[in-house]
């Protein structure tokens, strides 16, 4: 009797710990998909020129390194509030991946860029940090594709 008690109490034990780690990785991907539909409000906040939104989703000291092939790197000296001003640019999150470190989350992936009847494939780094039970954007970075070339 006391034999079948313990190996109850064993498999209970081990029903418990699987329950508790396949919840664990449900959250996860959940917060995942979350960073990429985030990722992508900032990007349509940025295409309507929604400074506050853009505020709200960044820290104060945001870096971003851009992909116009001149190294430039644009840092964030203050709020942008209503003076971010709206873009021509239509900017779409493709297939991308998020791995998370605590409390850093490293988005990588691909983004499509339309400007009129133009359209550039870029890979993309976007770094989110939580920050008072808050997920921030830090850091982002952009890199474009070049097209492939047929033989």
């Amino acid at each position: 009797m006391a034999r079948t008690l313990a190996s109850l109490a064993v498999t209970f034990t081990l029903l418990l710990l699987l329950a508790v780690v396949a919840q664990s990785q449900n959250a996860a991907g959940n917060s995942d998909n979350k960073l990429k539909q985030m990722t992508q409000e900032w990007f349509d906040a940025f295409d309507k020129g929604d400074g506050p939104t853009m505020d709200q989703m960044e820290v104060d000291n945001l870096v971003l390194v851009n992909a116009d092939g001149s190294g430039g790197i644009w840092q964030k000296k203050g709020p942008r509030g209503s003076d971010q001003k709206p873009s021509t640019l239509l900017i779409n999150v493709g297939s991308s991946e998020v791995r998370r470190f605590g409390n850093t989350a490293i988005l990588t992936g691909s983004v499509t860029i339309k400007d009129g009847d133009k359209t550039e494939e870029n890979s993309e780094t976007i770094v989110w940090i939580r920050k008072n039970n808050k997920w921030l954007i830090s850091s982002g970075q952009w890199s474009t594709v070049s097209p492939k070339k047929s033989n």
